[in-house]
């Protein structure tokens, strides 16, 4: 853990020395969660309630019909 909190200190600093605003930069490496590796592994995919999924054919006009 150690390595990450590193990594993340020099990620900052990179950041700042760029010119990207020093709150703005905190805040955001705040926000950013780091999950044990097996759990991220784990996540399943999620679908939203009430989403419509779309699947259609296209056809390119340029292209001979072998139908």
């Amino acid at each position: 853990m150690k390595y990450i909190e590193e990594n993340i200190e020099n990620f900052n600093t990179h950041l700042i020395s760029r010119g990207y605003p020093e709150q703005m930069v905190e805040k955001t490496l705040r926000e950013v969660k780091y999950k044990d590796r097996k759990e991220a592994l784990n996540q399943k995919l999620k679908i939203a309630e009430g989403t419509t999924t779309l699947c259609g054919n296209f056809t390119q006009p340029s292209i001979p019909n072998f139908g």
